[in-house]
């Protein structure tokens, strides 16, 4: 018998998923940056964000409600764009990114921990990645108990040192800074920073398996959490911009440890210093988290190696594809030991993982549409209101975002080359596997079974959701008839 994964997340932990990646130590630095830039009114640019990124959950919450899939995107893509589409969503968008950023994520902490105790940078780095690859190997349970008290902590802190430089609940003097701190143009070209405060809001669709009610608890969680975050960065901001200097959080690399000590002095340094690493830490645990699902979900689907499709039978987990997703963050841990002046290439991957991850927005959102077109018919219990309008604006503004991904134009054309040639020798690996293994590359699959395929290998979804699985079903016989070639269903199997 096949193990399959366990469902026991509620909405506690679909939640702390989703804001995990959020609340990172990056987003905290766009935070700052933005702030101390700006001025107050960053809160105008957070605010489109958050209508901006509220498109794309919206998007998610529809793609996650139809398939319940551990693959995520990579099954969404599958009966709209088809196998190499469906390649190129998952580990362009997302393996990359966390061979990037989730090891850089994982020497801010190192070096945090370093300024505070004196222990070495790196060996703490590697430290914690053992200890998170040890949570997340134990089980999905595990996960939920250490994850959900780390967000909520963080979000908690962030709150409260908000509404008290806010409210004046400090020691602080309070300094007469402009509610502008720019010029208009200015400010309106700041979209791309305040969309980083919530990207990654979507890594709690791959925990679909083992989630309760996913169709209800996915969108949810992802919409709550982005509108939490909006809330609690702007508290920060506020409290921040009423004490601190903002040409020195517009100057800072750790711009929100310069707010949080201007609010609370070095008291406010240090526990800023603590959630960075908390940041950090809640970050790595979302990787490891989402991406071997991914892996998993393509697995399964024929679309990766067999073996990544491996899970525990004691703790129900995808435990290969955590290890092939810890050692690629690894990989860049050992790169910025050994290498000198390797951070500045490492951040130049970032934005180069953001921009195909990006892609993989736009992917999802085009994924809504062929769907919509090609089965309007088929069981939706989350539905995009006002559709399409969410799906244009937001591949539109996915489409802004890469043209502005970094200010100089120079330094674009670079991570725009970069981002095209990880994208073709992606495309390169999908073309090779798919034809050694028979499989058509454009060809969409059969919703119905892909949906089947993922039901089949689930634990119940319950509420009569396995009822889709019936392509007896009147409906769902016309949609299929229409949408796929029998030859190639019977492919799949």
């Amino acid at each position: 018998m096949t193990t399959k994964l366990k469902r026991s997340l509620g909405f506690g932990a679909a939640y702390a998923a989703s804001t995990g990646l959020v609340v990172s130590g990056t987003a905290m630095v766009s935070l700052g940056n933005g702030f101390g830039t700006g001025g107050l009114a960053f809160a105008i640019p957070a605010f489109i964000g958050l209508i901006i990124i509220t498109m794309v959950a919206i998007s998610y919450g529809e793609l996650a409600s139809m398939l319940p899939g551990g693959g995520m995107v990579g099954e969404y893509t599958l009966p709209a764009l088809g196998r190499l589409m469906a390649i190129i969503a998952v580990l362009g968008g997302y393996l990359v990114l966390v061979s990037a950023d989730g090891g850089t994520q994982l020497l801010v902490a190192g070096e945090s921990f370093e300024s505070l105790t004196g222990f070495p940078a790196a060996a703490f780095s590697f430290l914690l990645l053992a200890i998170l690859l040890t949570l997340n190997i134990s089980g999905v349970d595990i996960f939920a108990r250490v994850q959900i008290p780390v967000v909520f902590g963080m979000m908690g802190i962030l709150a409260v040192m908000g509404v008290s430089g806010v409210l004046g609940f400090t020691a602080s003097t309070p300094v007469n800074n402009p509610v502008l701190n720019t010029d208009w143009s200015t400010l309106a070209s700041m979209g791309a920073v305040a969309i980083w405060l919530y990207i990654g809001m979507e890594f709690v669709a791959p925990l679909a398996e083992e989630v309760k009610k996913p169709w209800k608890t996915i969108p949810m969680a992802m919409i709550i959490g982005v509108c939490t975050i909006f809330i609690v960065d702007v508290l920060f901001g506020w409290g921040a911009t009423r004490y601190a200097d903002l040409a020195e959080m517009a100057s800072s690399s750790i711009p929100h440890v310069v707010g949080a000590t201007a609010i609370f002095g070095a008291a406010g340094g240090l526990i800023m210093t603590i959630v960075t690493i908390l940041a950090s830490f809640s970050t790595g645990n979302s990787y490891l988290a989402a991406i071997p699902r991914m892996l998993y979900g393509l697995a399964n689907e024929g679309l990766l190696p067999k073996w990544l499709a491996q899970v525990s039978r004691r703790t129900r987990v995808p435990w290969a594809g955590m290890l092939v997703t810890a050692g690629c963050m690894a990989s860049v841990l050992l790169y910025s030991t050994f290498a000198d002046g390797g951070i500045d290439l490492i951040l130049n991957l970032i934005s180069i993982a953001c921009t195909t991850w990006l892609l993989s927005y736009i992917i999802a959102q085009i994924d809504v549409i062929v769907l919509r077109r090609r089965y309007p018919a088929a069981r939706r219990p989350f539905k995009t209101p006002f559709y399409p309008v969410p799906q244009v604006l937001g591949i539109a503004s996915c489409v802004y975002l890469i043209a502005f991904i970094v200010p100089d134009m120079e330094q674009r054309l670079v991570v725009w080359g970069s981002a095209a040639v990880i994208i073709a020798a992606i495309a390169l690996f999908a073309v090779i596997w798919l034809k050694r293994n028979r499989l058509p590359l454009f060809t969409p699959t059969d919703l119905v079974h892909t949906q089947s395929n993922i039901i089949v290998r689930s634990e119940g979804l319950g509420d009569g959701y396995e009822e889709i699985v019936d392509a007896r079903d009147a409906s769902a016989a016309a949609n299929t008839a229409t949408s796929a070639d029998p030859a190639d269903v019977e492919g799949t199997r």
